[in-house]
């Protein structure tokens, strides 16, 4: 095998690792790879990207994909480029506040009540260090871990994935993952009372996997919503984490100026709208 064709080789096996799919252009796929990176932070505001000829290297493509996908990046306002010195993440002002607001379990529960799920894997895993934080436990202990898919009108709108201790996850009868609702089955089945959960929302981008449960293009955006579901005696019981279209599934919050109401209204809305994709 000539030099160059070893070297044609090495760039196409870290192509395959890198990279989901061939049937997405590469220069696409890597600004996604670079937009999540600087949408989490990996990259802040006013870092330095790396030089074209180390993302060639990286990333085994060529100088053309590099500079379509900085191209692409330079449109969205996420980097900017500075002759003679480099390309940079745009500044961005981060959001310093926290939104909090007041849900009951009830409503949880009813929202399990009110769309049909496709049930996607059910097994035991080992609680990586994010998920024996959470819920308590030591790392690598076993978890009980659903993944389901929940449909509305036919269609795709949310990908879930449930961890559990096993001694609450396996006593779960497994008709019950798709039909009514799991905090329900734990409360009234398990004689389990919940006390609390726990929300935080943020915003992602699609990976493969989620893109085809999904049916979204990689790199779409989706609404993540994070629980934790504490029982009476302050005990975790429950993680998930619930991915949303944003073209399908919307959060609305109504909120009133300071001292003119003390209510404040929740509305959780499905939209259905038409499919871009």
């Amino acid at each position: 095998m000539t030099r160059n064709s070893r070297q044609n080789a090495d760039e196409r096996g870290r192509r395959a690792e890198l990279f989901v799919s061939s049937e997405v252009p590469l220069y696409y796929q890597l600004a996604t790879i670079f937009r999540e990176k600087i949408c989490l932070r990996e990259y802040g505001p006013g870092s330095q990207l790396p030089t074209e000829a180390e993302l060639m290297e990286q990333y085994g493509v060529s100088r053309v994909t590099v500079r379509e996908a900085m191209r692409s990046l330079e449109k969205e306002g996420l980097i900017h480029r500075e002759a003679g010195r480099g390309t940079f993440v745009s500044d961005q002002l981060p959001f310093s506040g926290t939104l909090e607001l007041d849900q009951s379990i009830d409503e949880l529960i009813s929202m399990g009540l009110a769309t049909k799920v496709r049930l996607l894997e059910l097994g035991e895993v080992a609680a990586t260090e994010e998920k024996a934080r959470q819920l308590e436990v030591d790392v690598g202990s076993p978890l009980f871990r659903c993944k389901r898919l929940r449909l509305f009108e036919g269609e795709p709108y949310c990908y879930i994935v449930n961890s559990m201790p096993p001694d609450v996850g396996q006593r779960i009868e497994e008709v019950s993952w798709t039909e009514g609702s799991v905090l329900k089955f734990i409360e009234e089945k398990l004689g389990i009372p919940l006390r609390v959960a726990e929300q935080r929302f943020r915003a992602s981008l699609a990976d493969a996997n989620l893109a085809r449960w999904l049916k979204v293009r990689i790199g779409a955006p989706l609404l993540v919503v994070d629980y934790l579901i504490r029982t009476d005696d302050d005990r975790p019981v429950e993680v998930a984490q619930l991915y949303y279209r944003s073209d399908v599934y919307s959060f609305t919050l109504h909120l009133t100026r300071s001292g003119e109401s003390t209510e404040t209204t929740k509305k959780w809305a499905l939209e259905k709208q038409r499919f871009e994709h």
